[in-house]
């Protein structure tokens, strides 16, 4: 259960990490094109 759960929070930590750079990525665009 302890290895499942490690997974499990595996793929949160990644998908988190992969959802903060693509809202980076966002604003970073919008700030260039408002500018």
């Amino acid at each position: 259960m302890s290895a499942k759960s490690k997974s499990v929070w595996g793929i949160i930590l990644k998908s988190i990490v992969a959802v903060a750079t693509a809202l980076a990525g966002v604003f970073g665009l919008s700030s260039c094109i408002g500018r």
